[in-house]
């Protein structure tokens, strides 16, 4: 019997190998497919692995720069970098991030501490004030470099822009960098009415992208006593827009201490918005009053009114009846009377 052929398994990869740095040095074409190729298998074993995720922070300065090409391939805007100092930083008064967590500014102090500020902040010159900035975004950066006691932050100036581009340009780089919360969304919208940018819940429509229905139930949350948005602030996961506006109205039967009752639920629970529902409509039935409907009847004797009977659902009934002739008035009392526990002296009336 014939012995079989052992395979150098070794050689071959190395022959193979060999082929594919041939193949490289002998066409541009071949070597633009092998480039393509590597960067496709960047961060993955073979090209069957899901691609490496990029990070929130690469994901959002290529949306952000995305939007800022733009504006300067219209002309609208001009750009330098600068290193600004921190006391002359302003913070965006449109900036759709509202709440900030102190955890992770730690953690980026930590990171800014050990790397550096890898990310230039995007800011525009303050019309109000001369070498003053406003800054768009970078506020976590901002807030760890006064952590860490740094003076300055590194700057990417944008010249020209408006104040709708002030709170677009803000609310992408914070929404593809990590998803705004409810409440950041929610007093966005309310600063941006504050502001005079937008006067009514109409004008918001085109700025923000979303319906008027939308916009009504986000501006609602601003009004949720601070207890109950501190919760919110705490687990914003657990809340979106319709679960957050079932809390207004919840609020509006229950009082504010029994909705931070139902919002601490809500973010331990992670109750769903069915749910969440049945609680309010449950509130709000408990709290209408009952109606007291009332009857009346006509009393007659031999066809002629003689006064009426009138009952109510809440358990009363009145007597009104009248008598021409005086004996037989006195015969009807007396029978009352005598059906009733009733005082003998009679109570006076004005």
């Amino acid at each position: 019997m014939a012995s079989k052929i052992r395979k150098d398994f070794a050689g071959n990869l190395a022959l193979g190998r060999k082929r594919d740095h041939e193949l490289r040095a002998t066409s541009d074409e071949v070597d633009t497919r092998f480039d393509q190729v590597e960067a496709a298998l960047a961060g993955r074993p073979s090209l069957l692995a899901p691609p490496a995720p990029s990070s929130p922070e690469s994901n959002a300065q290529e949306a952000g720069t995305f939007y800022i090409e733009s504006l300067l391939k219209e002309g609208r805007v001009t750009k330098r970098f600068a290193k600004i100092p921190l006391t002359n930083i302003t913070d965006n008064p449109l900036n759709s991030r509202k709440f900030y967590d102190d955890e992770k500014v730690k953690a980026r102090a930590a990171s800014m501490a050990a790397d550096g500020q890898l990310v230039p902040a995007v800011a525009a010159p303050n019309p109000d004030l001369a070498d003053h900035y406003i800054l768009i975004d970078g506020h976590y950066r901002k807030r760890a470099n006064l952590l860490l006691s740094q003076p300055t932050l590194d700057c990417m100036v944008l010249d020209g822009l408006t104040k709708v581009d002030f709170y677009k340009l803000a609310r992408t780089l914070n929404n593809e960098r990590e998803q705004e919360s409810i409440l950041d969304i929610a007093f966005s919208y309310r600063q941006l009415l504050d502001a005079g940018i937008a006067r009514t819940e109409e004008d918001l429509i085109p700025i923000v992208g979303e319906s008027k229905a939308k916009i009504n139930k986000m501006l609602a949350l601003t009004g949720l006593p601070q207890a109950v948005l501190d919760v919110i602030v705490q687990t914003p996961d657990a809340f979106g827009y319709n679960i957050g506006y079932e809390l207004t109205l919840y609020n509006k039967v229950a009082g504010a201490e029994k909705t931070v009752e139902l919002a601490e639920r809500i973010a331990e629970e992670r109750l769903p918005f069915s749910k969440v529902e049945a609680i309010r409509k449950k509130a709000e039935e408990g709290t209408k009053t009952k109606r007291n409907t009332s009857r009346q009847y006509t009393l007659k004797r031999s066809g002629v009114v003689i006064g009426t009977l009138k009952e109510w659902d809440n358990g009363r009934v009145t007597l009104d009846m009248t008598f021409d002739d005086p004996v037989k008035r006195e015969a009807y009392v007396a029978s009352v009377k005598n059906q009733l526990d009733v005082d003998d002296e009679p109570a006076p009336t004005a």
